[in-house]
């Protein structure tokens, strides 16, 4: 009997040994789950998140304008020059007037040139005289027909040199051929005028053109059906493409090319003026700004939201202007540039995209890739 009373008390002790290291266990547990679960919380809040703003990317078209400079001038324009050196004897009209084309403006000497032709028309008369009484004579039998082919010769080498002294006395009377302003002024009365020489200038205004000095590069991109904006102290034109030379200028290696100017433009001869053409238009490309673009040695990168990680994507870019440039590669429709809060960024950084550019409210963290 003893030794059953002896067994059922160890078997007590045992049992209250055991439940013991149950409830030690299960405190221990349940420390070790608290001790994880601050753990975790307190990893939690160390990370740190990072407000941005963000742009969906789309496609549009993208026009390439260069810039070149030259000077407007009138498309008609008229130098007054002689033909044979000769005294200035009077001018009719002065810088700024306007004249009429068969107008004359310029006269010179005409004394020794009247002499000229009736000494001509004497010389013709004379010669035309001789050649009817020769010809009369011939018909009577007196003399042979040679005789009269020769003086027939004479009579018409006279007329001829009539008919040139003639032309010449008229050329002393300079007229304009159209109509205009007088642009410059070169010699006044009593000062010999040297054959060749301008003497007057006349411009049309109301027809006038710019020429602009375009580089090779761009030359062979420029023809009738290109844009062109004109700039005068600010102020836009529409011209168009009216020529383009084949040959650069010598000394330059630029390439005239002229412009039509709008009639009444206001645009005086002489005027500087900036001419920008249209030289090339891309369809259907993602244009970003250039700001979000990092540069890193001969990298460049920008900041996409994939769900609430930054992540750091190469690009090459192409032509750019205004704040904005063409991506060439690594971009899509669709991708979430983020275009504010970049500058700290890094990859894989956890952000919250708060406003984004049309203003839609994404205070949460977005999934949307």
């Amino acid at each position: 009997m003893l030794k059953f009373f002896t067994r059922i008390r160890i078997l007590l002790w045992i049992l209250a040994l055991v439940a013991v290291g149950v409830l030690v266990a299960t405190q221990v547990r349940g420390k070790l789950a608290q001790a994880a679960a601050n753990l975790r919380s307190l990893e939690t809040q160390e990370i740190e998140t990072y407000p941005v703003e963000t742009e969906k990317l789309t496609t549009s078209n993208w026009e390439t304008w260069r810039s070149y400079y030259g000077q407007a001038k009138s498309a008609h324009t008229q130098n007054i020059t002689t033909y044979e050196r000769e005294i200035v004897k009077s001018v009719a009209v002065d810088v700024g007037s306007p004249v009429k084309a068969g107008q004359t403006v310029i006269t010179l000497q005409v004394a020794a040139r009247g002499a000229q032709v009736q000494s001509g028309k004497t010389a013709y008369d004379e010669a035309k005289l001789n050649y009817n009484r020769l010809k009369q004579l011939n018909a009577k039998g007196g003399i042979s027909q040679s005789e009269v082919d020769s003086a027939y010769a004479r009579m018409k080498t006279a007329e001829a040199s009539l008919r040139s002294s003639q032309s010449t006395l008229q050329r002393t009377s300079l007229k304009a051929s159209i109509d205009g302003i007088v642009s410059a002024r070169n010699v006044e009365p009593g000062e010999i005028a040297e054959a060749g020489v301008p003497l007057l200038s006349i411009v049309d205004p109301k027809e006038m053109e710019a020429e602009l000095m375009v580089s090779k590069k761009d030359i062979m991109k420029i023809n009738r059906g290109t844009p062109v904006e004109i700039y005068v102290d600010g102020v836009k034109h529409v011209g168009w493409v009216k020529r383009t030379s084949p040959e650069a200028q010598s000394g330059s290696g630029l390439y005239p090319v002229v412009v039509g100017l709008p009639e009444n433009s206001g645009i005086l001869p002489g005027t500087y003026v900036e001419g920008r053409f249209q030289v090339s238009r891309q369809q259907n490309v993602v244009v970003i700004p250039s700001s979000v673009v990092i540069y890193r040695g001969d990298t460049q990168s920008v900041y996409l939201a994939d769900g609430d990680k930054a992540k750091l994507t190469a690009i090459t870019t192409g032509e750019g202007r205004e704040g904005r440039v063409v991506v060439t590669s690594g971009l899509k429709p669709g991708d979430n540039l983020i275009v504010s809060g970049n500058r700290v960024l890094y990859d894989g950084a956890q952000i919250i995209r708060n406003v984004d550019i049309a203003g839609k409210s994404t205070a949460d963290n977005s999934n949307e890739g």
